[in-house]
């Protein structure tokens, strides 16, 4: 993120400040994080943080600091080169996350389950894969978690349930660190992560047949995300993807690729993107629910094929954007993974030209996310 934004904490604000802080904070997090997709630094590495943002999903307008999301984003750089393991404690620890998910009202005399639930569900073993009574003792081992004065998450003594308890058949007290590692043990939590990751870096959804060979690769490395990435971008169905450009891309990806084409670092692009976006469908760090945004044909629809065409015109349409732009000289063939049907490449870089290639239907496709670090 940019370190020229000052980033206020609305909660210790009077009250009558907090609303216009917490607005303020809403649209500096939204552009640092948009800027960044389209122009970096480390942009590849950016868009793995964007999609472990799916799988990890946050709704930014239910915490009560936004820029909580940019500790996110952090964390998941931090850890996304590790093991899948740290990565989930990087998140368990992540105060807009258990804000989301209501965690820090979770106390031994009465417990919250959504925290719980969703580790197991969403995070580790996947759904039917465990019991009920795992979700409840799950949920009392994630007890008393709250915020210190410095916003980094602690345990409570007075609201943590310090009983032992029986996960997955093992009756254990049952601490942060072992929780995850337990869970992370579990044969299941290989083939959900997999299969939940491959879902949104290639944009289809998979069944276990077609993704064996990822999962025991990835559950033998004991979970070691460079791994898993390597096994992906070697598997028969990331090559297809990758040969005939076959992933819808999501309205963020579209977006940040066309302000990067159009190559302006005007404020408008980041209020303009963020306003088309709600036009497409995908309100910028909203997603609908904790199993995150859809993926590949689940953004299809014919009010929203629409939307991303009229959306990319007010990029282009806005004068200041177009006063400050940088695009390559020409359009070429290497822009695309399809043949474009509306204009013929090379062809000058001009408002005109650019147009046809923003409402072709080949803008929208590309070959799975870049896997190769």
């Amino acid at each position: 993120m940019r370190s020229d934004t000052t980033i206020t904490d609305c909660r210790k604000l009077p009250r009558e400040e907090r609303k216009k802080c917490r607005i303020e904070m809403l649209a500096i997090t939204r552009t640092n994080w948009l800027r960044r997709l389209t122009y970096g630094p480390n942009r590849n590495h950016a868009q793995l943080v964007n999609l472990w943002m799916s799988i990890f999903a946050v709704n930014i307008r239910t915490i009560t600091n936004p820029h909580w999301i940019l500790d996110q984003i952090k964390s998941i750089e931090t850890w996304q080169f590790n093991n899948y393991q740290n990565l989930l404690y990087s998140q368990i620890l992540n105060p807009a996350l258990l804000q989301y998910m209501n965690a820090f009202k979770n106390r031994k005399n009465n417990p919250n389950e959504n925290l719980g639930r969703e580790l197991l569900e969403l995070y580790t073993l996947g759904e039917g894969n465990f019991s009920e009574s795992d979700v409840i003792n799950t949920s009392l081992a994630l007890t008393g978690l709250k915020l210190d004065e410095r916003n980094k998450v602690i345990r409570s003594k007075k609201f943590h349930d310090t009983r032992r308890k029986t996960i997955l058949g093992k009756n254990d007290v049952f601490e942060l660190n072992s929780l995850v590692n337990w869970l992370g043990d579990q044969s299941s939590t290989a083939e959900n992560i997999t299969k939940r990751f491959c879902n949104y870096a290639i944009g289809a959804e998979f069944n276990n047949k077609e993704l064996f060979e990822i999962i025991k690769d990835f559950r033998e490395s004991n979970l070691n995300l460079p791994s898993l990435y390597k096994s992906i971008s070697q598997n028969i169905k990331y090559k297809e993807c990758k040969k005939l450009g076959l992933r819808l891309l999501d309205p963020i990806t579209l977006v940040s690729n066309s302000i990067a084409l159009i190559g302006s670092n005007h404020p408008n692009n980041y209020s303009i993107g963020i306003k088309i976006l709600n036009l497409m469908g995908q309100p910028f760090l909203e997603p609908p629910n904790p199993k995150g945004w859809p993926y590949g044909e689940g953004w299809l629809s014919s009010s929203r094929i629409m939307s991303r065409k009229k959306g990319l015109m007010l990029l282009l349409a806005d004068e200041e954007i177009w006063d400050t732009r940088n695009p390559p000289k020409l359009l070429t063939t290497d822009l695309l993974t399809i043949k474009p049907i509306n204009i013929k490449l090379p062809a000058d870089s001009s408002r005109e030209n650019i147009a046809l290639l923003f409402s072709d239907p080949s803008w929208s496709f590309s070959g799975p996310l870049d896997l190769t670090f």
